[in-house]
């Protein structure tokens, strides 16, 4: 069942060639159920071993329905395979010479109903859910009543084991898996749900038009030991943001607070590099070049030093993002990976 990675991982690369729609509110990718079900039958058999307990294969992949009720893929498989019972006697000896396996192994095969559920997970990003619904045993050695009875609860304890352990690897492997395939979608934003319908399923991202530029220094969330804190405004004539260590706006009347944007320095401290802050009509721009990266040509003047942060991470800090807003040609700086989905 593990071998099942490739095939959702392909899912998720169909649903990035079907290049996802876009707009002002989000982006949507729609999975087909005979898209879906097309990748679950073609997942190549699996193999399992423990050691004189049991071995086999998982095989014979098939979706057989999408749930909306439950928010479920519905899966069948099948696992055939041998183990070696617990006990010995008349009744094993019998079977044991009935069959073709190998000395003091049984054969076993049953067929499993597994449910998977996809949500976003804890960060945002696709997470895969395994149940197992329904274990409905084909046969065991011929003898199927027989050694049922003969092993009891061994035996449901051996399937229960067998078909958790490769669920619980299929999820790891999924989850890693997909998280590898939604690079494309970072730049605009980040899962934040799913639609089921009998004939396919949706996903919706959320997005925000804003272009990511880069990572200007790392800060941090809270006040820490020599930190102020930086407060964010909003200038509702144009739309632009610029940032101070006071709570009020000195420099631009009327300008409307955005709240405290991160904790920075305001001199220098060991391993921290000077913000620079060059102002221009519409938007003012933030960074560690000392020529403002060229901007003196797009109209940008220096201010001097606005503030200080580390270059490089440390305990405790977390990025302060640079986005560019194409639409008002501003620059918007936050600690959110995603510039708070402004639109």
């Amino acid at each position: 069942m593990a071998a099942s990675r490739s095939g959702f991982a392909i899912v998720f690369l169909g649903c990035i060639a079907l290049a996802p729609n876009r707009s002002e509110t989000g982006a949507e990718v729609r999975l087909s159920r005979d898209f879906l079900d097309g990748i679950v039958v073609k997942l190549p058999p699996c193999q399992f071993n423990k050691a004189d307990h049991y071995r086999g294969t998982v095989n014979s992949f098939r979706l057989t329905a999408i749930d909306p009720r439950t928010r479920m893929f519905l899966v069948d498989c099948q696992i055939e395979g041998e183990f070696r019972p617990p006990v010995t006697g008349p009744i094993s000896e019998r079977v044991g010479r009935s069959s073709d396996t190998s000395e003091g192994w049984r054969k076993f095969r049953f067929d499993i109903k597994a449910k998977v559920n996809l949500e976003p997970g804890p960060s945002s990003a696709p997470h895969f859910r395994i149940e197992i619904d329904e274990v409905k045993r084909r046969e065991i050695d011929g003898f199927s009543g027989v050694i049922a009875k003969l092993l009891g609860q061994y035996f449901d304890e051996l399937v229960t084991q067998i078909v958790s352990g490769r669920a619980s690897k299929l999820n790891r492997k999924l989850n890693d898996e997909i998280m590898k395939r939604i690079t494309v979608f970072k730049e605009y934003g980040v899962l934040c749900g799913v639609d089921y319908a009998q004939t396919a399923v949706v996903l919706h991202f959320d997005v925000t038009r804003f272009r990511l530029e880069g990572i200007t220094g790392y800060v941090f969330a809270g006040a820490q030991p020599e930190t102020v804190p930086l407060h964010r405004w909003l200038h509702p004539r144009d739309g632009s943001h610029y940032y101070t260590f006071v709570p009020s706006a000195p420099d631009r009347p009327n300008s409307v607070s955005d709240g405290i944007c991160c904790h920075v320095f305001d001199h220098l401290v060991p391993d921290a590099t000077a913000i620079y802050r060059w102002r221009a009509a519409h938007d003012e721009l933030y960074t560690a070049s000392l020529n403002g990266e060229g901007s003196r040509r797009g109209g940008f003047r220096p201010q001097g030093i606005a503030f200080y942060v580390y270059k490089d991470p440390k305990p405790g800090t977390i990025p302060l993002y640079r986005f560019y807003d194409p639409a008002r040609h501003q620059h918007f700086y936050t600690t959110h990976p995603h510039a708070e989905f402004a639109k």
